[in-house]
């Protein structure tokens, strides 16, 4: 596949309810249980005082026990170690994921990515991009943690496939909270491991995950580098109470470390306006690339330039 470069430098290339989508990839800021503007009014990230009510929202205990367990590992086959872990988060939720690391007995400490997945119902952590990334950062050098997000995968409840629309407005905001603080839970966890360096921790998030990882990385201090790619657009403005706690411009205003926008052109309209739009709010350094593809964006066939950019910024 051959690439070019614009003249901008971009590369251009030829729940508390949960089990609430069941379609792949489904956007999640379409959640709510009112209705929200088609054609928000105000796209201009909150100021500083407001952005702190929203930071409030999300306060935890980082002090509070993990609890990990590592239920087996696999260290066959493949030259990297996958363990099946646990951890605790807050509200007692059991948080299960994959750690894997490369196999090595010197001590040495590596580079981690927090790779967050998509909505893909009873797939979670196992589906195919997932997984796949998974493989192709491990056999990097990397350090991957992948778990379920809150009401996918293993944490997906039967008979409960509900559509975010039904849910009401502090369900969707209970949601929310828990899912990002699942993920920050799960940097307290990679900083618990002995073969993470704690100063070389980047997080990938992919669709809803681009979401969800654009929300911890703006809340977070412990992070390197940022990955979003096909990030699911808002339909809301970020001034609205009732949204804004959850809007990606009003995070992507504060993350002021190495974030690299992945773009799929041959997405929905919406979703790639949406995502140039969260490029140009980010505060920097920052990167743009672009990916002559539809929605999915498979990680086996396109990762030269995330991995390129991931060891630049992950010295």
């Amino acid at each position: 596949m051959k690439s070019k470069r614009t003249p901008h430098g971009c590369s251009v290339f030829s729940p508390m309810k949960v089990g609430f989508l069941i379609c792949l990839f489904l956007p999640a800021f379409l959640w709510g249980g009112q209705a929200q503007n088609a054609n928000p009014s105000n796209r201009t990230p909150v100021d500083e005082e407001t952005f702190r009510q929203i930071v409030d929202l999300f306060q935890y205990d980082r002090a509070m026990p993990l609890q990990a367990t590592s239920l087996g590992s696999w260290p066959y086959r493949i030259p990297y170690t996958i363990e099946k872990i646990s951890y605790r988060s807050t509200h007692s939720e059991t948080v299960p994921g994959y750690f894997a690391h490369p196999q090595d007995n010197t001590g040495k400490r590596f580079p981690a990515v927090l790779l967050i997945h998509g909505s893909n119902s009873i797939w979670g952590k196992n589906e195919s991009w997932s997984l796949d990334w998974l493989d192709v950062l491990a056999r990097a050098g990397y350090c991957v943690l992948a778990i379920d997000n809150f009401g996918f995968g293993e944490r997906l409840k039967s008979n409960e496939f509900e559509s975010g629309r039904t849910l009401g407005s502090y369900e969707t905001r209970d949601m929310v909270i828990q899912s990002v603080t699942d993920q920050r839970r799960g940097i307290d966890y990679l900083l618990s491991r002995a073969e993470v360096d704690p100063a070389r921790i980047a997080l990938l998030g992919g669709s809803r995950g681009g979401w969800i990882g654009t929300l911890v990385a703006g809340l977070e201090n412990r992070l390197k580098a940022v990955v979003l790619t096909v990030t699911a657009e808002a339909a809301g403005t970020t001034d609205d109470p009732d949204f804004r706690y959850r809007h990606s411009f009003n995070f992507a205003a504060r993350i002021h470390i190495p974030t690299l926008v992945v773009i799929a052109t041959k997405d929905k309209p919406a979703r790639v306006e949406f995502d140039k739009e969260l490029f140009r709010i980010l505060p920097g350094p920052k990167k743009q690339i672009l990916f002559e593809s539809e929605h999915y964006i498979p990680p086996k066939e396109n990762n030269r330039e995330i991995l390129e950019w991931m060891t630049l910024n992950l010295k």
